[in-house]
């Protein structure tokens, strides 16, 4: 009789582990499609790609900067190419109202293609306190830029870069 009793606890004891993989795996599945279904929603929401010509891409350009006064931009290549700030960031005063998102404008003329991307801060910080936004194929690594999320939130609206290669590409980032 004991042995009956074994095989039958036995049994239950696989049923159990049973439920608990198809269970784990279940929840393995919904999960991967919520993370997949986030980054499809945050792409469709904060980043437009278009085709555009030559002088719509200008007009662009030039709205945004008309919108931002056409300040100096916070950086700036030297004669190396390297990005170096303008002025330190502790000379410049807090904003009344503060930054939230970082947004790049992008023009391949190659292509014709304008892309627009909007990251908002909190996204930033939940990384690297660095903004990593692409690496460049036209000779520039945004990385280099090493930017403080921190400090562009607190100074408030403002172009940040202003990028222009040989080969007629421009990147254009501020915060507002």
């Amino acid at each position: 009789m004991s042995g009956i009793v074994y095989k039958y606890t036995d049994m239950a004891t696989r049923k159990t582990w049973i439920w608990v993989v198809v269970g784990a795996a279940g929840f393995g599945v919904v999960a991967l499609l919520a993370v997949a279904g986030s980054g499809v929603y945050f792409v469709s929401h904060h980043v437009r790609s278009e085709h555009a010509s030559s002088p719509e891409a200008i007009r662009s350009f030039q709205s945004v900067l008309t919108t931002l006064g056409s300040p100096r931009p916070l950086y700036e290549l030297d004669a190396s190419d390297e990005p170096h700030l303008v002025r330190p960031f502790s000379e410049i005063p807090s904003a009344v109202s503060r930054s939230e998102t970082l947004w790049m404008l992008a023009w391949d003329p190659d292509q014709d293609r304008l892309v627009r991307v909007s990251l908002p801060f909190w996204l930033l910080r939940v990384g690297s306190r660095k903004v990593r936004i692409m690496h460049g194929t036209n000779g520039f690594d945004f990385e280099r830029l090493n930017l403080d999320v921190d400090e562009l939130e607190r100074i408030g609206p403002t172009l940040v870069f202003d990028f222009r290669n040989q080969d007629g590409a421009r990147v254009l980032l501020w915060t507002r």
